[in-house]
């Protein structure tokens, strides 16, 4: 080797010791602190005591180990876990170097973490409350370099998030994960992801797609970047950097035996492959017959253009056996879509299961559509997709179980309404908002819903709001501002004007839909209720000639009573008259909505009326079956004249 030659691998090898040490890094809990000068506290014992042993326990527990001592208001809980693949040894220096450095940078502060030294970190948490099995993704470290790389973000996408995948699925207790590909011009990306071990599959899944969704924002480009949270990592560089694992050798052969001896050990092991060699031939052949059925299934979706999405398949028998063969006790519900069932799965999850209706309407698009678009989407807003299955002709999306059904189901039931005091409809319409607004601006991707409605607002048994129902969703460009279709979806009532009648869509028909919506959990009321009582009049209208007449607050849900805040139901109905404005450049963004709700001090503008839908008069054509529009309607009421058809009935 020459001279330039060891000088220049030096330099490399100096660089990787330099970033490496400036991944190092501690965060001190200082909302939560104790008196330094009272060395005798049971507080500073039980946190000397739990954290003397954590490093060798860590090491001696195949890299993670949690524990807690101590009585309220002193008991401490600890967790440490080291990267996969990290030997026992370097696992224990870095818990122990962690420690040190803890207690040294955070010496009164309760709570504390750290993301450990170097490129192989150790991750080390302590608290005064429970940390165990509890998603913590704030606040998150970003590790990047200055040296900016072009590659394929297709490529960059696969990778990453299979390696998801393979990380939820991992039979190891670590939770870790590792992969490659190879770039166009022949280079290759080197990734890896692991979760914190004491997390269920969906929040390590909900971690590690944030960790690359932050990534992508704020680092993608840079070589070796990554993403530390206290829950979960997520790396990637051009250059190898996870430790490999040597297999070990083979044991030497046993010398001796006799010839008639190794003969008959020949014949037995002889037979013994051709009877396996026979069962696996069996057993192939059943499998190919089935997996084409299966592949033409998958490829009628698209689905199997996606290798990432291949761990979310759910295979028929397992949903079978969790919703009880589709018994009619599990049923929740059913629409034109198809029908729901409740399930559980071997682990004890509950699920819902949606069974597309062969008839619905709703093809292989839409469902590659749902299946793409909820995975790479993750807010506490928005309901989870946790599988699908593709098994004899039938098409199935397995959802988390929302306990609570729908918000339609309280919302416009006069005994249920009940429930939903001003403070739940109020908290309902702020997580609504703020979904809407991941959608819109906060996520990877920019997301048009198309189809908000009450029926499509799941709720949790706190009833916080899960919106749900993306088959209809389109996504645009980072630099694209509106889209139009002659294939229009949604239900009436719900769209905004220049969609329904010009196919055209953007964030602005999304935040129309919101208008509405705002406007039925304020009078409890569906859009077409004044419309069917009062001849002609929809629920804007009504609402407007009361806001005109100064007495607003009389389209009140009468089940709210007196449980409300009057600037509050004054503030949304403000805020749904400009989203339901006629030009769509007057109606407010999500971001400002959110704002307003949040208690900021906006200047609303002055709403002028309402583009009054149903006053409307249709053009000649509107009705026609050539122009290609299709109807899809709530599946949880009636179809009625403000739900009249487009053209031809495509319902699910």
């Amino acid at each position: 080797m020459t001279h330039s030659s060891s000088t220049l691998y030096f330099l490399i090898f100096l660089a990787v010791l330099i970033r490496a040490s400036a991944h190092h890094a501690e965060f001190c809990n200082y909302t939560r602190n104790f008196t330094l000068n009272s060395t005798n506290s049971a507080y500073v014992k039980n946190r000397d005591t739990i954290l003397s042993s954590l490093s060798q326990n860590v090491a001696a527990h195949d890299g993670f180990w949690n524990t807690s001592t101590g009585q309220n208001p002193d008991t401490i809980y600890a967790l440490a876990f080291c990267r996969g693949d990290t030997s026992a040894n370097l696992c224990e220096n870095c818990v122990g170097t962690a420690l040190h450095d803890l207690v040294e940078r955070c010496p009164d502060q309760k709570g504390a973490f750290s993301w450990g030294t170097g490129g192989q970190p150790c991750f080390v948490r302590y608290s005064d409350t429970p940390i165990y099995g509890i998603l913590q993704m704030e606040p998150s470290l970003l590790i990047d370099s200055v040296d900016i790389i072009t590659m394929s973000p297709a490529v960059w996408w696969n990778l990453t998030l299979g390696v998801v995948n393979q990380a939820v699925d991992s039979p190891s207790k670590l939770k870790f994960a590792t992969g490659q590909a190879t770039l166009p011009d022949n280079r290759t990306i080197y990734s890896l992801l692991q979760c914190s071990p004491d997390l269920l599959a969906n929040d390590c899944r909900s971690c590690l797609n944030e960790a690359i969704d932050y990534d992508d924002k704020h680092g993608r480009g840079k070589q070796d970047s990554g993403v530390y949270m206290p829950s979960c990592i997520f790396r990637w560089d051009l250059y190898p950097f996870v430790e490999s694992s040597l297999s070990p050798p083979p044991p030497p052969t046993a010398p001796g035996g006799t010839f008639s001896k190794g003969t008959l050990v020949a014949t037995i092991v002889s037979v013994a492959v051709f009877v396996m060699l026979l069962f696996i031939g069996c057993c192939r052949l059943r499998r190919r017959r089935a997996q084409t059925k299966y592949e033409a299934a998958q490829e009628e979706c698209g689905v199997i253009e996606i290798p990432s999405l291949k761990s979310l398949q759910i295979d028929w028998d397992t949903l079978l056996s969790a919703t009880n063969n589709f018994s009619q006790e599990n049923k929740l519900g059913e629409g034109g879509f198809g029908e729901v069932y409740q399930g559980r799965l071997p682990n004890g999850q509950d699920i819902a299961v949606k069974k597309l209706s062969r008839t619905s309407g709703q093809g292989g698009e839409e469902f590659k559509n749902e299946i793409v678009l909820v995975v790479k989407l993750q807010h506490r807003n928005l309901v989870r997709l946790l599988g699908f299955c593709l098994e004899g002709g039938e098409k199935l999306l397995v959802y988390e179980f929302v306990p609570n059904k729908s918000l339609d189901y309280f919302l416009f039931d006069p005994m249920k309404s009940k429930q939903l005091d001003w403070p739940i409809r109020y908290k309902i319409i702020s997580g609504i908002a703020r979904g809407m607004l991941y959608l819109h601006e906060d996520s990877r991707l920019r997301v048009i819903h198309r189809d908000l409605k009450a029926s499509n607002v799941l709720l949790e048994n706190d009833m916080s709001p899960k919106i749900s129902d993306f088959g209809m969703a389109r996504i645009f460009k980072v630099d694209q501002s509106n889209g139009s279709t002659n294939r229009i979806v949604g239900t009436y009532g719900y769209m905004s004007l220049e969609y329904a009648m010009h196919g055209q869509f953007s964030q602005k028909s999304d935040v129309y839909s919101f208008g509405v919506l705002l406007l039925e959990i304020i009078c409890g009321k569906r859009n077409n209720y004044y419309y069917q009582s009062d001849g002609g009049e929809d629920l804007a209208s009504y609402a407007w000639k009361h806001w005109r007449g100064d007495a607003p607050l009389d389209i009140m849900d009468p089940a709210l009573g007196e449980s409300y805040s009057r600037s509050q139901v004054l503030k949304c109905i403000h805020i749904s008259f400009l989203c339901v404005q006629e030009d769509p450049a007057n109606r407010p963004t999500m971001a400002n909505i959110v704002l307003a709700l949040s208690g900021q001090t906006l200047s609303l503008p002055v709403p002028r009326e309402p583009a009054f839908f149903l006053q409307t008069e249709m053009p000649n054509n509107f009705m026609g079956k050539d122009q290609g529009y299709d109807q899809i309607t709530s599946s949880s009421v009636p179809l009625s004249s403000n739900e009249a058809l487009v053209t031809e009935v495509y319902l699910r």
